[in-house]
C-alpha cells in the first residue's frame, strides 16, 4: 500500500497548523499575563518599600528626632531619603545623597513630586514618593526614592525570552501536533485505503472495526452498514435483471417460434392462430415492459407525478367497470372516503389488487372502502379463493414471486408477471401508507380460505419528493 505524501490541503496539515497556532497564541497570552503580573508585583513591592521607609522617616521628623545622616532603608541600601522644609532646605538626608540640595519639589495641592530645577539627572530611572509631615511646628516633606533598574532588567529579560522562546515553542508545537494528529488520523487513512480497494465485484468485504466506541469506531460501523446496504441493493439489482431477462425472454421466444413455424410452412400455417398468439404475447410483453418502467420510477422515487384530492369510491367503481371480471365484484363504500394522491397510480393500485383477486377468486370479489379515524382511509379487496399461507404473506410482495401451487385455479391459466403486488406495495409506500394480506374467512375445520389485501392510506398523504 502506497502512502500519499501530505498535500497542502490535507486534513493532517490543516489540523497541525491550527493546533500550532492555538498553542502559540495560548502560550503568548499566558506569558503576557504572567509578565504583566510579575512587573505589577515588583512595582507594587517597590512602592510598598518606599512608602514604609518614608513613613518611618516622617515619624522621626514628627517626634523631633532626625539623626544625621538618616538611617538607610532596611529593605534596600540604595534607597535615598531627604527631609526638606518649606524653604526648600534639606534638613536631613541619607548618606548616599548627603550634601546635595533638594532633588525634588512637591507643589501645593499635588501628591506627585517633580524634579527640582538644577537637580542632577544622573541617577537613572527611579521611583520617588513624597509625604508631608510636621516637624515640631514646621511643615516638612519627606522624599524617598529608589532605582527601578530591576524593572528594566525584568522587562528586558522577558522580551528576550519571548523573542527566542516563542519560535522554539512554535516549532515544538508544530512537531508534536504533526506526530499526534498523524497518529490519530492513521486509522482513518487505513479505513480510506481499505474502502478504496472495495469494488463492485467484492462488496462482501468489510472494513475491520477497531472495537472502540469513539468517532473512528462509529465511522467504521457506518461505512460497513453502508456496504451492507450497497451489497443488498446490488444483489437485488442482479436478481431483478436476471428475473426481468427471463420474463422478457419467454414472450419473445413465443412470438419468434410462432413466426418461424409460419415461415417454415407458409402455405399450411394457421396464420390467424399464429397472429393471435403473437398479439397475445406482444401484449404480455408490453405489460411487462410497462411494469418494469414503473418499478424503475419507484426505485428513483419518481413514482408519483402529482397529487390531488381523490374520491376512492369513484376511483374504485371506474377500475371495476374498466376490466369486467369473470366473477361478480361487490363494492361497499362509506361516504366521503377521500385521500390526497396521484389518481393514476391509485387506479393502478386498485386494478392490480382486482387482477390478483380475479385470478384466484371462486365465486365473488368484495371491495370495501372505509375510514379508520379522521386521518386514515382503508381499502380492502377480498376474494374467496384458496388463500395465501401465512409463511408467504410477506413474500408475495417481492418482485417476480408467484405462488402457483396454492393460488392457481385452472391449469394453464395466465398467472401474470409476478410484479402486480410488488407495484401495489410501491404505490402504497409512495403515498405513505401500508399494505398487508390476511385470510378472508376461517372455516370450522380451522382451514383459512381467501385472501384479503388491506391498504391503509393517510388522508392527506406525505410531502411530495422532488424528482
Amino acid at each position: 500500500m502506497t502512502r500519499n505524501a501530505p498535500s497542502r490541503g490535507s486534513l493532517r496539515l490543516r489540523l497541525t497548523l491550527l493546533a500550532a497556532l492555538a498553542i502559540t497564541v495560548t502560550v503568548a497570552l499566558v506569558t503576557a499575563v504572567l509578565a504583566f503580573t510579575l512587573v505589577t508585583s515588583v512595582r507594587s513591592n517597590v512602592t510598598t518599600t518606599l512608602s514604609a521607609y518614608a513613613d518611618s522617616v516622617g515619624q522621626s521628623a514628627t517626634a523631633g528626632h532626625l539623626p544625621t545622616p538618616l538611617p538607610p532603608s532596611p529593605g534596600d541600601a540604595t534607597v535615598w531619603a531627604q527631609v526638606v522644609d518649606s524653604s526648600g532646605t534639606v534638613i536631613a538626608s541619607t548618606a548616599n545623597v548627603a550634601g546635595q540640595p533638594a532633588l525634588y519639589t512637591l507643589p501645593a495641592g499635588r501628591t506627585t513630586p517633580q524634579r527640582a530645577p538644577g537637580a542632577s539627572s544622573g541617577r537613572g530611572d527611579e521611583r520617588v514618593i513624597a509625604q508631608r509631615y510636621v516637624a515640631g511646628s514646621k511643615p516638612v516633606v519627606v522624599y524617598v526614592g529608589g532605582s527601578t533598574q530591576l524593572l528594566a532588567y525584568l522587562n528586558h529579560d522577558l522580551q528576550r525570552h519571548l523573542l527566542y522562546g516563542l519560535p522554539v515553542i512554535l516549532l515544538g508545537a508544530v512537531g508534536v501536533s504533526w506526530l499526534l494528529i498523524g497518529r490519530t488520523l492513521r486509522p482513518v487513512e487505513r479505513i480510506r485505503a481499505e474502502a478504496a480497494e472495495i469494488t463492485g465485484s467484492d462488496l462482501h468485504r468489510r472494513i475491520p472495526e477497531p472495537g472502540t466506541d469513539d468517532e473512528i469506531g462509529r465511522l467504521t460501523r457506518t461505512l460497513n452498514g453502508m456496504l451492507d446496504r450497497l451489497e443488498s441493493s446490488a444483489d437485488r439489482q442482479r436478481r431483478f435483471v436476471a428475473d426481468a431477462s427471463h420474463e422478457l425472454r419467454t414472450p419473445l421466444a413465443a412470438v419468434r417460434t410462432s413466426m418461424e413455424v409460419g415461415l417454415a410452412h407458409p402455405d399450411q400455417a394457421p396464420w390467424p392462430e399464429l397472429a393471435t398468439r403473437a398479439v397475445t404475447e406482444t401484449t404480455r410483453l408490453q405489460r411487462l415492459v410497462e411494469a418494469l418502467l414503473l418499478l424503475a420510477r419507484s426505485d428513483d422515487d419518481t413514482l408519483l407525478r402529482h397529487r390531488e384530492p381523490v374520491d376512492l369510491a369513484t376511483l374504485a367503481q371506474s377500475a371495476i367497470d374498466a376490466a369486467p371480471a369473470r366473477v361478480p365484484v361487490v363494492l361497499r363504500a362509506a361516504e366521503n372516503v377521500r385521500v390526497t394522491g396521484d389518481p393514476d397510480q391509485l387506479t393502478r393500485l386498485l386494478r392490480n389488487l382486482l387482477d390478483n383477486a380475479e385470478r384466484h377468486a371462486e365465486h365473488t370479489i368484495e371491495v370495501t372502502l372505509t375510514t379508520d379515524g379522521p386521518a386514515t382511509a382503508v381499502i380492502r379487496v377480498a376474494d374467496d379463493g384458496p388463500g395465501i399461507p401465512p409463511a408467504d404473506r410477506e413474500r408475495v410482495f417481492d418482485r417476480f414471486v408467484r405462488l402457483e401451487a396454492a393460488r392457481t385455479r385452472h391449469a394453464g391459466e395466465s398467472t401474470g408477471t409476478g410484479l402486480g403486488l410488488s407495484i401495489a406495495r410501491d404505490i402504497v409506500t409512495a403515498h405513505g401508507g401500508t399494505i398487508a394480506v390476511t385470510s378472508t374467512v376461517q372455516q370450522h375445520d380451522g382451514e383459512e380460505r381467501g385472501a384479503t389485501f388491506t391498504v391503509r392510506l393517510p388522508v392527506h398523504g406525505p410531502p411530495s419528493k422532488s424528482a
